[in-house]
């Protein structure tokens, strides 16, 4: 739900078809930010892989498919923002609701303050997410019936055995990960449509 602040609605292409996502400046200021600005960049637009796609569970996601477009992330932590999502085992469902709803984004991270340029985004709704790891919180999600119908049709074969994240920080989107991983999803852009105060959440 949505709580005032600003919804920025951002459209990305995947080679599984369209995405949209609204980032919600209020849920996480920091996270939500450096998605927008890495937007404004063309960031996406450098054939991003979606390396770690975990059937009924994440999809990971975030280093460039261009090592120079990658590199000025490398070290440049955000800090972490308050995670607003109720904490503990207890809350990891409530009336059947998992806590880290189906098409969430949140960063993938390390500890603390660990936060750079990968993302994860939920497949299914998940209780153990956004429990206690800081980079876990929400800053954003899915939105439309299409781009639900995408996240049910990008590859999750590879599981947690895609490219490697030194592989694909020293090659990005190389040939070499193609033919080692012909069936690998790509964001190949996203682009800021607009923005708009106080609105509440859509509905899923």
């Amino acid at each position: 739900s949505d709580r005032g602040g600003t919804v920025s609605l951002v459209c990305c292409r995947t080679t599984a078809g369209p995405v949209a996502v609204a980032a919600h400046s209020n849920w996480a200021p920091l996270g939500a930010g450096r998605f927008l600005e890495m937007v404004g960049n063309g960031y996406f637009s450098s054939r991003v892989p979606l390396m770690r796609c975990v059937k009924r569970w994440i999809c990971q996601f975030g280093i460039a498919g261009d090592p120079e477009v990658d590199r000025p992330y490398k070290g440049n932590l955000l800090k972490d923002d308050p995670q607003w999502l109720p904490g503990g085992p207890d809350n990891r469902s409530r009336n059947g609701v998992k806590r880290f709803a189906r098409g969430y984004l949140a960063y993938a991270g390390s500890g603390q303050n660990s936060r750079s340029n990968q993302f994860i985004v939920a497949l299914e709704g998940s209780g153990p997410l956004g429990g206690g790891s800081p980079w876990e919180v929400p800053w954003g999600e899915v939105v439309g019936q299409d781009s639900y119908a995408t996240l049910d049709r990008i590859y999750t074969g590879y599981g947690e055995n895609g490219p490697p994240q030194g592989l694909l920080h020293r090659e990005g989107a190389s040939p070499k990960v193609k033919e080692k991983w012909p069936k690998l999803d790509y964001i190949t852009s996203c682009t800021k449509l607009d923005e708009t105060s106080n609105e509440p959440s859509r509905k899923r």
